[in-house]
């Protein structure tokens, strides 16, 4: 039996990063904002550029030498003063789902979050019927700050749930400058 780890993906992965972040968005086509079609169009320069770790990270998790699972945090386009960092594309293949991994994730994003100091507060987000994501969020610690009606890529109509995490806290907390 292989160890499951996670690590930083670099731009020599992206062929493989790119190859699991397609199969996420054609099994959950509703889960993500991106869209398959979006992605296969995507040049191998956008991968690369995806994973250069430049005030963003995606981590993969691997079974030996397999990825079985990916996942996000860079800065959120929606806060122009980028102090916002926001946790994005998270998936694991069926077969490792409910072993914990998704821990791993989050203590990963969370980290990354607290030595990256634009940022102050750290965002995420789930469709209202992803109940695994909504326990994991709020294991980890965030608080619910809103939802809103959102029409998802598969044609579903639905509440999308919005939770933050305050990074200047944490780090005090954390004693972390």
């Amino acid at each position: 039996m292989t160890a499951v780890y996670l690590r930083a993906l670099v731009p020599d992965d992206w062929e493989i990063f790119r190859s699991l972040r397609l199969r996420a968005l054609s099994m959950h086509p509703g889960f993500y904002c991106g869209t398959l079609a979006d992605a296969q169009s995507r040049p191998p320069e956008e991968w690369r550029e995806m994973l250069d770790g430049n005030g963003k990270q995606i981590f993969g998790l691997f079974d030996g030498e397999t990825l079985i699972g990916i996942t996000a945090v860079f800065t959120c386009r929606d806060d122009p003063s980028g102090r916002t960092g926001v946790f994005a594309m998270s998936f694991i293949e069926p077969a490792y789902r409910g072993k914990g991994y998704a821990d791993l994730y989050y203590k990963a994003r969370i980290d990354f979050g607290m030595k990256h100091l634009p940022w102050t507060r750290l965002s995420v987000s789930h469709r209202a019927d992803n109940e695994p994501s909504k326990r994991a969020i709020l294991r980890h610690g965030f608080t619910l700050i809103g939802q809103v009606e959102k029409d998802w890529p598969d044609g579903q109509r639905m509440e999308e749930l919005m939770y933050e995490m305050d990074l200047v806290t944490l780090r005090k907390l954390r004693n972390v400058k």
